[in-house]
């Protein structure tokens, strides 16, 4: 099963964000010596193909790594140190099927399950 965060997206990115953007996520924020964690993830949006610069969407964020014990519930976005976009997370969920990216369009609309540590 996949971890899947589903959030809500504000765009800060010069261009578009499309389905199956990978996308790091930082919870957490910098210190001097403290770099916040960041975690891999792949986006795909459950209204639309692709977020404008400056829209808000709601997307599916499927994860790569396991999620801390405690989400904060607003964090970034990354592209190496630039921030992309702003998110709030709606809900922890997972994903049933073995192979939840192989088809994006199936993604966006496939029934999702609530996440035994959400």
């Amino acid at each position: 099963m996949s971890v899947v965060l589903r959030i809500e997206l504000q765009s800060q990115h010069r261009r578009a964000i499309a389905d199956g953007y990978r996308a790091s996520l930082s919870f957490g924020r910098r210190r001097r010596t403290i770099e916040p964690i960041v975690y891999d993830a792949v986006l795909v949006f459950e209204a639309i193909d692709a977020l404008a610069p400056g829209e808000r969407a709601i997307a599916r964020a499927y994860l790569f790594d396991e999620l801390p014990r405690h989400v904060e519930p607003v964090f970034t976005l990354l592209e190496g140190d630039r921030i992309v976009a702003r998110a709030e997370l709606l809900e922890t969920l997972e994903d049933p099927s073995p192979h939840p990216l192989r088809d994006l369009r199936a993604a966006k609309r496939r029934a999702l399950t609530t996440s035994p540590a959400a």
